[in-house]
């Protein structure tokens, strides 16, 4: 079960002062991702340059993010309050539920990068009309295949037996993600190498340079991500094994920082690889260092403002008026 920790087996070999530190560490690494998967969620939202899909898409991985940090820091303090029955670790109802809607949220986040590479293969398919019209019936159609599998596999994953097939279906799916994206970048590059040739318009000429830009931000950024899901998901299925439980208890806390790191460092580098976030994120900063103004006022503190030439003329003889009582 995700975040499941043996307190009392910690307490037994004398382990529990070190684990408690790091209990304690993760509840303000929780915090802080929350508050940097909130700014860019708020990015995400704010960013109107973005194809209404690819935000679409974006925009429910952050948001089922922030609700799966919700109930993730529960977890850390039942362990601490020794609220968790380490006879029955399905005893806490409240630890149980915290646990399902974290591994839901995982392959969701598993199902992230295959659901962004369909959706440029969409844009690559549908060259011709993709920026010209929305269809959202798209983007809309990938989040709910994206909620099927991740609640499907989750939900099955806290009680299976043998977790495996799980996490080795979620590398598979992200191998080939992987390898359709290097088709996509392929036959855009090929497009785009025609243009001198071919008669695009100008829409299709935009789609096609953007689908290369995206391609090639997938490629950097895979490293990344494939790293922190390697981490998770060795540490998940180690918990298939006979292995000494104080190794289950430092699977469960790495794997716990691998994905709160995956949470905080992967939109930064995706960030630094996406030219609308970093516009955007310019816009966003730039009205929060601006000053502000303070409109002006008179001895008496009325505000001098100016509202048109009528209602100015109005308001200097009711000043004037004033000034003579």
């Amino acid at each position: 079960m995700l975040g499941y920790f043996n307190r009392t087996h910690a307490a037994q070999v004398g382990s529990w002062d070190t684990f408690q530190g790091f209990l304690i560490f993760e509840v303000l690494l929780i915090i802080v991702s929350f508050l940097s998967i909130s700014f860019w969620f708020l990015v995400i939202l704010t960013a109107k340059n973005m194809h209404p899909n690819f935000r679409i898409i974006n925009a429910f991985y952050y948001g089922q993010y922030l609700i799966q940090l919700s109930f993730w820091v529960i977890q850390p303090f039942i362990i601490l309050r020794e609220g968790l029955d380490d006879s029955d670790k399905f005893g806490n109802s409240l630890f149980t539920l915290c646990s399902y809607v974290r591994i839901v949220g995982i392959f969701y986040a598993f199902c992230a990068l295959p659901a962004l590479v369909i959706e440029r293969s969409f844009a690559t398919y549908l060259l011709e009309s993709y920026e010209k019209k929305p269809n959202l019936c798209i983007g809309t159609f990938i989040v709910m295949f994206q909620w099927a599998t991740a609640a499907s596999v989750g939900i099955h994953f806290n009680r299976a037996s043998n977790t495996v097939e799980h996490t080795a279906g979620a590398i598979i799916a992200n191998s080939l993600a992987v390898i359709l994206n290097k088709f996509n970048e392929k036959l855009n590059s090929k497009y785009y190498y025609a243009m001198d040739r071919a008669s695009y318009s100008l829409s299709e000429r935009f789609q096609i340079t953007e689908n290369i830009k995206t391609a090639k931000t997938f490629n950097n950024i895979v490293f990344s991500i494939g790293f922190f899901n390697t981490i998770v998901n060795v540490c998940l299925i180690l918990d298939n094994y006979d292995i000494p439980v104080t190794y289950k208890n430092i699977a469960s806390v790495c794997c716990d920082y691998a994905i709160l790191l995956y949470g905080i460092i992967v939109p930064i580098v995706y960030y630094i690889q996406t030219e609308s976030w970093q516009k955007r994120v310019a816009v966003m900063m730039k009205g929060c260092c601006k000053p502000k103004v303070v409109p002006l006022k008179d001895t008496f503190g009325h505000d001098m403002t100016s509202h048109g030439a009528c209602e100015e003329t109005t308001r200097y003889f009711e000043m004037l008026a004033t000034q003579w009582k």
